[in-house]
């Protein structure tokens, strides 16, 4: 068999003259020249592809994994639609799942190689067609950081267009996890024989089981208020304690705040702790500041008041803040009155990105004192899950019967969120959601469910979406896609499935086959069998353990393809049944591993396409002589 390409510009008469040569005297008339260019050689590179396949192993939900493990590992790929021969090229992944992370080496390619086939047999050529495909893999990992179940839309970019793909993960909690924060806690400076503001510090089990608190302390000169004893605190609880820092002499102090658990990876938790003592008749309030805890993206103010504690009056000169914006302050000159004259400072927090941010206000008075205090703010981020997402199918459904699923929302970062409404999907779809609004808690500290029903009055395929609306800021509104196939009545099966194309004798993916019972009485299929044309290539692989079919209920069947032949492959899965048989259709595509020889894409090479002969079964005439080019692997 010799192998002919058509080229996308015809070649002129020299090329054809040694086209003929090649048929007629062997494969040396017919080699081209190193490095000679494709446009020496008339040949056009093949056109991109125009629709892609999205290869998944028929699953995208990872293996439970405990928290701050990593799961197995799942391949996706990218392949090149039978609809025509060309290049797909893959420029992105898109997605914004912390606790999901993709491997891919990008920019990426998915190629389709066919070629025509001739001289097989005969003095008449019957052209056929062999196609090979260089599909593109990615790998995804999840490594979850919340006990809970979360999914991940991938939006995969390619010249042939943007197909998306959900993945679904279910964290684990560890036995016992005991955490606390904040890291560290700096007062500034606190008067001597005061206390300073109390400055809250959480504790929090996010383990599967109650952890035991043997104790909370602190070194001398810090104090700490709350439960301090030894006591249960439960899975997935919080806790919080109050810091003070109480000097009695002027200089600094450190210490720790120290808390005892039965957690066997950190039994002990040390919060470093520091403050300075300081002599000043001008106190600050609060002292450390520490500004309430925001969402990025939004912005927070705090009122600090100077007060003269001293018997005399006392003349500010100047106020500044770092790493914060001050707002507001007392102008240069401001004279505070004896035993409790007072001045109010307003500094603003503008959260960018999620962390912890320390500033210094510092307040010069009575010409060369001062006094400066601590200045704190946290920004926390906010995202939403939503189980299942993305494009979400109902399968097949009845005619005039309804199905329900159920979604869950919760927050995966540390901030909280308001889901404001959910928009009305069209028919035959409709949504019922809580009270609105309604609270999401970070960290998913709690579940928001949502429940939508699908419910055909005619068969076909029908297709919705419908959006969440949150107040998390700068976010555009979450949607959702829904499909359901609507079936007639009678015992109905999808109306095609297609098993995509794989290498000759290599068996591939199961697909299923869903049998559907849309009558008013159970159906047992007595029987299934695959026939027509191709039959040969597939099997049926698995069956469901009850072959009989209740009222609006289905049944799943597993079929392979395992191709003997190259080529487009077509053949009907039959379920038999008391009274009829509902016929499916398969198809599916038989591919040469490397139609010809050649690199992978993006090395050099000196053509698309190579020349070469084989003998033919008969002598013919020069005049039906055929150029013969074979196209090499880009």
């Amino acid at each position: 068999m010799i192998a002919v390409a058509t080229p996308a510009v015809k070649p002129d008469i020299v090329e054809t003259l040694r086209g003929l040569l090649c048929i007629v005297f062997g494969l040396a008339a017919c080699q081209v020249a190193p490095g000679t260019s494709d446009v020496e050689q008339g040949i056009t590179p093949p056109p991109p592809v125009t629709a892609l396949i999205l290869l998944s192993s028929g699953t995208t939900t990872f293996n439970d994994t405990q928290v701050g493990a990593t799961s197995n590992t799942l391949t996706f790929g990218v392949r090149a639609s039978a609809t025509t021969s060309g290049s797909v090229t893959i420029n992105s992944i898109g997605y914004s799942c912390g606790d999901y992370t993709i491997t891919a080496t990008l920019p990426g390619y998915a190629d389709r190689y066919c070629e025509s086939t001739c001289f097989t047999g005969g003095l008449v050529c019957p052209v056929g067609t062999i196609c090979s495909n260089d599909d593109y893999y990615f790998t995804a990992v999840f490594h979850p950081s919340l006990a809970a179940t979360t999914s991940c839309v991938l939006t995969v970019n390619t010249t042939a267009g943007s197909p998306t793909l959900t993945l679904s993960g279910t964290g684990l909690p560890p036995p016992i996890h005991v955490s606390a924060g904040p890291g560290s806690i700096n007062f500034g400076g606190v008067r001597i024989n005061t206390a300073s503001t109390g400055v809250g510090v959480t504790v929090t089990n996010t383990g599967g089981q109650t952890a035991t608190i043997s104790s909370v302390g602190a070194s001398g000169g810090f104090n700490v208020s709350g439960n301090t004893g030894a006591h249960g605190l439960g899975a997935g609880a919080s806790e919080g304690f109050s810091v003070t820092c109480n000097p009695t002499a002027i200089g600094g102090l450190n210490g720790n705040l120290t808390i005892q658990s039965n957690d066997p990876s950190t039994p002990t938790i040390n919060i470093p702790l520091s403050c300075s003592g300081i002599d000043s008749s001008l106190a600050i309030s609060p002292s450390p500041a520490v500004l309430p805890t925001i969402r990025v993206g939004e912005s927070e103010m705090q009122n600090i008041t100077l007060t003269n504690m001293g018997g005399a009056a006392t003349s500010i000169q100047a106020v500044t803040v770092t790493g914060m914006t001050m707002v507001s302050a007392p102008p240069p000159g401001t004279v505070l009155g004896a035993s409790g004259g007072a001045a109010t400072v307003t500094v603003a927090f503008d959260g960018q990105a999620a962390g912890d941010t320390s500033g210094v206000l510092h307040v010069d008075y009575d010409n060369g004192k001062s006094v400066e205090t601590q200045v704190s703010a946290r920004a926390v981020a906010t995202s939403l899950s939503l189980s299942p997402d993305g494009d979400v199918d109902f399968g097949p459904i009845c005619a005039g019967q309804s199905h329900s699923l159920d979604f869950s929302l919760i927050a995966t970062d540390e901030g909280a969120f308001a889901l404001t409404s959910v928009s009305t999907p069209d028919a035959p779809f409709t949504i019922t959601t809580p009270t609105l609004p309604a609270t999401v808690q970070g960290s998913a500290a709690n579940t928001i469910k949502l429940t939508a029903v699908a419910a055909p009055t005619s068969p076909g395929d029908l297709l919705a979406s419908f959006e969440l609306a949150t107040d998390i800021p700068g976010a555009d509104p979450h949607v959702i896609k829904l499909h359901v196939l609507g079936l007639d009545a009678g015992v109905n099966g999808p109306p095609q499935v297609d098993l995509g194309g794989n290498l000759l004798n290599q068996t591939s993916l199961g697909q299923r086959v869903e049998i559907s019972n849309c009558t008013d009485t159970p159906v047992t299929i007595t029987s299934v069998n695959i026939s027509g044309t191709d039959a040969v290539d597939f099997a049926v692989v698995d069956q469901p353990d009850d072959l009989t079919i209740m009222p609006a209920a289905s049944a799943k069947w597993l079929v392979v393809l395992d191709p003997h032949t190259l080529g487009e492959k077509s053949a009907e899965f039959n379920a038999n049944f008391d009274g009829g048989t509902t016929v499916v259709p398969l198809i599916g595509e038989g591919l040469s591993d490397d139609i010809t020889a050649g690199g992978d894409a993006g090395t050099d090479k000196s053509s698309y396409y190579a020349c070469s002969t084989g003998k033919p079964v008969a002598l013919w005439p020069l005049g039906l002589a055929l150029l013969l080019l074979r196209r090499r692997r880009r």
